[in-house]
């Protein structure tokens, strides 16, 4: 039996042995939880002989866990207490309907990805209990079964619903809460729309324009033409929100949507103080599309600014800045263009001159 509020004796899966993977198996198997890592048949044979590791700020864990396959997962090898995903956008949704058949709809399925992932599974998957998070801290994989903290930050969890009632979204198993303060501090949000939205757009602002001008994070503010580009981008998506009537949250309760928004000299320079503050502690952090196009990768453009188009599309809002990013992006990840400064400049001289 699962003790109240704990994780004893749970069997827990963890979907993707990636960073954030690595991170939470590490960190809820310390509860004498039992914790599958699915990922490839490699990774199987790989955590029969070695441990999970993450080397947190709080400290290194270190913990044996169990690597699994899909096959074992959809077989009925494993029937979980509750799956944390933490794979790209790009596969999830396909992923997800793939085990629906294998596991009761109660299920609680937790997101930790970017984008409206956690939505799609709620609208398009059988499971009644999704749980969408917003990272607000960055790790990464050093290693094979290997993660380490890069950045402090937290998490913020959520339930969906129907109605989208903040009464009922807070409706969240303790063992979540605990689970995930394992990795680093979370708390709870009543209106978790307006926190993954808040997120989203942060990810389509800065992700874009550092694969796109081969930025580390911390360059944005210095180079005017990516930081122009940034803040329009910006613009677009607020005008989307608003057509959709949603009050964003502050992220991490620090950055506001307003001071982003930039309508002449003063708020330009505003944005660029705040533009500089946020990205001063992970200046030299490379952000995972510019990571994903330097590895030939497909990038999750179209889960980001692709998903906000749709909907400006939908609301009569137009994007055009969105769209040049989006086109320039799946560009570069056919290898048709090089990531850098000059193609950022380039980018806006186009939209200037348009």
């Amino acid at each position: 039996m699962v003790e109240e509020g704990g994780m004893k004796d749970m069997k827990i899966v963890v979907v993707g042995p990636g960073a954030i993977g690595c991170a939470v198996a590490a960190s809820i198997s310390q509860e004498n939880t039992k914790v599958f890592l699915l990922g490839r048949e490699r990774h199987k044979e790989y955590f029969k002989k070695n441990p999970v590791v993450y080397k947190s700020y709080s400290g290194d864990l270190s913990s044996k866990v169990e690597g699994i396959t899909l096959d074992d997962l959809k077989n009925g090898n494993v029937v979980p207490d509750a799956i944390f995903i933490t794979l790209k956008a790009n596969p999830t949704l396909a992923f997800v309907q793939d085990i629906q058949d294998s596991l009761p709809k109660d299920t609680p399925i937790i997101s930790l990805q970017n984008g409206f992932v956690a939505q799609d599974i709620f609208d398009k998957t059988k499971f009644e209990n999704v749980f969408p998070c917003v990272i607000g801290f960055n790790v990464l994989l050093e290693d094979t079964g290997v993660a380490v903290q890069t950045t402090d930050g937290d998490i913020i969890v959520g339930k969906l619903t129907l109605d989208l009632s903040p009464e009922k979204g807070k409706e969240i198993p303790e063992f979540i809460i605990n689970a995930l303060s394992k990795i680093v501090p979370t708390s709870i949000s009543d209106n978790i729309v307006s926190d993954v939205w808040m997120k989203v757009m942060i990810n389509c602002t800065i992700n874009p324009i550092c694969a796109i001008g081969n930025f580390a994070l911390g360059e944005i503010p210095s180079d005017v033409s990516g930081l122009t580009l940034a803040l329009w981008t910006w613009k677009e998506l607020i005008h989307v929100v608003d057509a959709l009537g949603i009050k964003l949250n502050p992220f991490q309760g620090r950055l506001f949507p307003e001071m982003l928004y930039n309508y002449d000299l003063i708020s330009f320079g505003i944005a660029r103080t705040v533009v500089s503050r946020m990205t001063k502690e992970n200046k030299d952090a490379i952000v995972s599309m510019l990571q994903d196009v330097r590895n030939n990768k497909e990038t999750e453009i179209d889960f980001l600014n692709g998903k906000v188009v749709e909907l400006g599309k939908e609301l009569n809002v137009k994007m055009p800045v969105n769209e040049i990013l989006i086109d320039t992006v799946k560009k570069l990840e056919k290898g048709e263009l090089k990531p850098s400064k000059g193609l950022i400049k380039k980018l806006y001289n186009q939209i200037v001159l348009n």
